[in-house]
C-alpha cells in the first residue's frame, strides 16, 4: 500500500518560486525592477548614514567626495554625470569586469560581492573622497554587486541592467535629496 508523504512547504517558499518563475519570463523588466528597489534601498541607507555621520563629525574630519569635481556645474551636467554616465561606466569597471572574472574562476558569490564592493569603493577613494564617501561607496558597491549577482542567472545583460539601474536610481535619489536639502553635503 502506498503511503502519502506530506512535505512541509511554507507559503514564502511558494511565493519565491512564483517570483523566480515570473522573473524568468521577463528578465530585463525584472532586472530593472530589482535595480530600482536596490537603488532606493541604497539611497535610503546613504542618506541615513550621512545624517548620522554629520551629527557626529565635522565636515573637515570627513574629507571630500568623489563628486567634488562637479562643484559649480549646472544641474543638467550633474544629472548626466551622476545618473547616466557614472552608472553605465562604473558598472562595467566595478561590477561587470571583476564579477565576471571571479565567476570564471568559480569564486563564491559572497567573496565576489566583497571584492566588487571594495573595488567600487577604492575607485571612488582614488578620485579624492574621504572616509564618509568611502564608506558610502563600500555599501553601495556591495548593493550593486548583489543586484548584479542576483540577476546573473538570467544572463549577462539583465545582470548589467540590474546593477546599472540600481546605481542610477541611487544617484538620482541622492541628487534629488541634495537639491531639496542643499545644506546637507557630505
Amino acid at each position: 500500500m502506498l503511503k502519502a508523504i506530506i512535505l512541509a512547504v511554507s507559503p514564502l517558499d511558494i511565493q519565491w518560486a512564483a517570483l523566480r518563475s515570473r522573473m524568468a519570463t521577463q528578465p530585463m523588466r525584472s532586472a530593472m525592477c530589482l535595480g530600482l528597489c536596490a537603488g532606493a534601498i541604497n539611497a535610503l541607507i546613504a542618506m541615513l548614514l550621512l545624517l548620522a555621520v554629520l551629527a557626529l563629525f565635522s565636515p573637515q574630519q570627513l574629507g571630500g567626495a568623489a563628486s567634488s569635481s562637479l562643484e559649480g556645474a549646472g544641474t543638467a551636467r550633474i544629472f548626466w554625470a551622476a545618473v547616466i554616465w557614472a552608472p553605465l561606466f562604473e558598472t562595467l569597471i566595478g561590477q561587470w569586469l571583476p564579477l565576471e572574472v571571479l565567476r570564471r574562476y568559480k569564486v563564491r558569490a559572497g567573496y565576489s560581492l566583497l571584492v566588487g564592493a571594495m573595488l567600487f569603493s577604492f575607485l571612488h577613494v582614488m578620485s579624492g573622497s574621504g572616509i564618509l564617501h568611502a564608506s558610502m561607496t563600500l555599501i553601495a558597491g556591495g548593493i550593486f554587486a548583489a543586484s548584479y549577482l542576483a540577476a546573473r542567472s538570467q544572463g549577462l545583460a539583465p545582470a548589467y541592467v540590474a546593477a546599472a539601474t540600481a546605481h542610477a536610481c541611487s544617484n538620482g535619489l541622492i541628487l534629488c535629496g541634495s537639491l531639496v536639502f542643499p545644506d546637507l553635503s557630505g
